[in-house]
């Protein structure tokens, strides 16, 4: 906010100088030139000159190449099948962009439709890339288009906000072969309902690298914690608070029911040097082969996603709008999922009604809060209607 500011500053001075520049000029006709005058012309030319360039450095902003559109792309499909596509978010991160084909594969097995990828630009292409090596089952179920969006193909309109759903039988009585949506994110379970197994199933077993992290079995039961700082304490979401986080194990603690005595703790999250400072036994994934009560995951995040299906028995959310501790928690072998309630963190979406919280969070899934205000004790909170 402070360097827009300035540059707002410096766009007044520079265009204060250039009509006083501009004055003195005019004056100068008015006037036979002298040495006086001479010295003065060439102390404004320097002022001007300096913050001519001043003013351009700061204001200049490098080309995005990635963001560059594609030429419109070529397509005449000689079948009797349609076909759907959508605007997608392709420069955001995993979380968002499983939530988007997820939610494209869901609605077009319900709409009958065969699913389009259309590789729009340079961010797409990596999304694509990066989708192949995450969930490659899932792109198979794609037809890969390279280029844009044709201009023949008409937007509809369809998922207004990112974490709202909106009901798909519309869309059914579209009878254009190419049905392209202009929404994305499409953050709501309900546009792929009871599909998690086979979901899971796409994520690419080729490669497991869980480093030390302990193993779910019968006699070892595994509570994995996710959580979310980084660029979340900027940009208006709710990054995982420290006294939440020791409180809700607290919790997990004395109310998980499960028989197994032996217990561990697996931590998820962007921020190592915070996890460590609040569990400092904590054993890091990369240490080597050693055993305790606490570990922090440094893995990949295909292997986190793929710790979570065969080894996660709880799940607690502790950022509860982290895209990507959503899918920690669909995807655990438990289905045990416990999240920060929303309505409590001060989310900006939340607040400005972009997020049903029974649109984002399946049914099964408990919210938890502070009891209250001066009360940092962990509990069940209510969810909304």
């Amino acid at each position: 906010m402070r360097f827009v500011l300035f540059l707002q500053f410096m766009n007044n001075i520079f265009l204060f100088e250039i009509m006083r520049f501009l004055l003195f000029l005019q004056l100068l006709k008015m006037q036979k030139s002298n040495c006086y005058s001479t010295k003065l012309i060439r102390y404004n030319i320097i002022v001007f000159i300096i913050l001519f360039f001043a003013y351009n450095c700061l204001t200049y902003k490098k080309e995005d190449l990635l963001a560059n559109p594609y030429p419109p792309a070529v397509i005449n499909f000689n079948t009797s099948s349609r076909y759907l596509s959508s605007n997608l978010a392709s420069v955001c991160q995993l979380g968002n962009n499983i939530f988007e084909l997820a939610s494209l594969y869901g609605l077009s097995k319900y709409l009958n439709r065969t699913p389009v990828f259309f590789i729009e630009n340079g961010y797409h292409e990596r999304m694509l890339n990066k989708m192949r090596s995450i969930m490659p089952g899932l792109m198979e179920k794609f037809v890969i288009i390279n280029g844009s969006v044709p201009l023949s193909i008409n937007y509809t309109k369809f998922q207004r906000v990112c974490c709202v759903h909106e009901d798909p039988w519309n869309l059914k009585r579209s009878s254009d072969k190419y049905l392209h949506l202009s929404g994305i994110f499409y953050q709501s379970w309900k546009y792929f309902p009871k599909v998690k197994n086979e979901l899971a199933s796409f994520l690419n077993n080729s490669s497991q690298n869980f480093g030390n992290l302990p193993i779910s079995t019968n006699k070892t039961h595994i509570t994995c914690i996710h959580t979310r700082r980084g660029d979340f304490l900027g940009y208006g979401y709710h990054a995982t608070d420290s006294k939440f986080l020791k409180n809700s194990v607290k919790f997990l603690k004395e109310n998980d029911k499960n028989s197994k005595k032996n217990r561990k703790i697996v931590l998820f999250g962007d921020d190592l040097k915070f996890l460590k400072n609040k569990f400092n036994t904590a054993i890091v994934s990369t240490d080597g082969p050693e055993d305790g009560e606490y570990f922090i995951s440094q893995n990949s995040a295909l292997d986190d996603l793929l710790y979570s299906k065969y080894n996660c028995d709880t799940v607690l959310i502790t950022a509860p709008h982290s895209t990507f501790g959503w899918w920690i928690g669909y995807f655990s072998k438990g289905d045990t999922v416990y999240y920060m309630d929303i309505k409590y963190s001060r989310d900006h979406i939340y607040d400005a009604g972009k997020l049903v919280e029974n649109d984002f969070y399946p049914t099964h899934w408990t919210p938890l809060k502070f009891a209250s205000s001066d009360n940092f004790t962990v509990v069940e909170s209510l969810r909304s209607n």
